[in-house]
């Protein structure tokens, strides 16, 4: 049984053709789809030769093949040139099944082919495509939001089969008549006994008068993920007399951040960490810091932040997308609201013992994201899908 699978995720390649990622597809997330597929051909966005020094995850492997869309912006998707319909048609007629990862434009036609032909096909919905493209920090994605919404939503509503990150919010923002499951695509592992003694070992050094250091995991390409707000927090505390490091994991340009940090008087408390591999190499980086930002004006279920839960960092973040369905509403703020963002730190930051208590309570949370759990209900999907492709003509 071949799989198609497709999105607009940006791919790398190293001399030897060998593909990489920045992102959330490192060589293991194929492994759920190749328990129910023999083979699985990928169709995503061309982001050229590997960066020299980057340090990107490597997402080839045996059975898994890439048929990547050279384009020089995203307009150029949207707009959906004769070559890459006629290379998403060639990969919907060659496969017995797809998947389809939205909000993305490269997924909008891979739907419309497999209806059109009557190919077996499943939605995963990873994101909001209002909050998405509304926050993606140009004109075009402000005037573009409202049609990628309803594109989105017109997708969902005649998809057969839904895969959503969150429990409740994308589904009721992007119903389905389908039948859906629930279930992030995060990748967490349990801490060990000498991990969580190390963590104990920070909260007692935090409660002995040391500060807590902050961290915020994401691409530095977009702005959508509110870095901006968390640089305008660590003004204002830093006004308050309270100076916190804060750290950034991700992809892209370091230089306009340092540069807005510097307008807001906090460089020297700002430093770009660049990229980790995907698994044991982010799971290091979130054990360097005690509290994790995620100020985002656009979501699904991050990660990121379930991520940072699962490793004893207590967490704050915007009310935007699934992020509610993570945090308390102590540990909340409106998405560009930098002064309650700056009060939820101080809260944390000053006061060891609820510190501990929200590190407790986030690790506790985070079980319920347990590989085994969220495996099954990843693996019923996949075996519906493949159910579907098997009674195909």
């Amino acid at each position: 049984m071949r799989l198609l699978f497709v999105h607009d995720h940006r791919f790398y390649r190293d001399d030897s053709g060998a593909v990489y990622t920045a992102g959330s597809l490192p060589t293991d997330v194929w492994d759920r789809y190749l328990a129910h597929f023999d083979s699985i051909r990928v169709i995503g966005r061309d982001g050229g030769l590997l960066p020299t020094g980057a340090n990107f995850a490597r997402t080839s492997c045996p059975d898994v093949t890439f048929d990547l869309v050279p384009v020089q912006g995203y307009a150029q998707l949207i707009l959906g040139p004769r070559h890459i319909r006629e290379l998403v048609r060639a990969g919907v007629e060659a496969c017995d099944a797809a998947i389809v990862r939205l909000p993305s434009e490269l997924g909008f036609l891979a739907a419309a082919e497999c209806r059109k032909i009557g190919k077996p096909y499943a939605v995963e919905v990873v994101g909001c495509a209002w909050d998405g493209m509304r926050n993606h920090g140009s004109w075009f994605g402000r005037v573009y939001a409202p049609l990628f919404y309803q594109r989105t939503r017109r997708a969902l509503s005649r998809a057969p089969l839904a895969l959503y990150v969150t429990t409740n919010w994308l589904q009721q923002r992007y119903p389905t008549t389908g039948k859906a499951y629930g279930a992030s695509d995060v990748e967490i592992a349990p801490m060990g006994s000498t991990e969580l003694q190390a963590r104990k070992t920070r909260l007692q050094r935090i409660a002995g008068g040391d500060l807590p250091e902050l961290g915020t995991v994401a691409s530095l390409r977009i702005r959508s993920k509110g870095i901006q707000t968390a640089l305008a927090a660590l003004e204002m505390l830093r006004k308050e007399g309270l100076s916190l490091r804060y750290r950034v994991l991700g992809p892209g340009e370091a230089a306009p951040w340092i540069a807005l940090a510097e307008q807001h008087g906090v460089a020297d408390l700002v430093s770009f960490d660049g990229v980790r591999p995907a698994g044991g190499g982010v799971r290091g980086w979130l054990d360097g810091i005690d509290i994790h930002l995620q100020p985002s004006f656009q979501e699904g279920l991050p990660r990121a932040t379930v991520e940072a839960m699962s490793r004893g960092a207590a967490c704050i973040g915007s009310t935007c997308g699934g992020i509610p369905e993570l945090l308390p509403p102590e540990r909340l703020h409106q998405p560009g609201d930098a002064a309650a963002l700056a009060q939820r730190i101080k809260s944390l930051a000053t006061n060891a013992r609820t510190l501990a208590e929200a590190s407790d309570r986030d690790l506790q949370m985070s079980r319920a994201f347990e590989p085994q759990r969220l495996a099954a209900i990843r693996s019923e999907f996949l075996a519906e899908l493949r159910s579907a492709a098997e009674r195909a003509p």
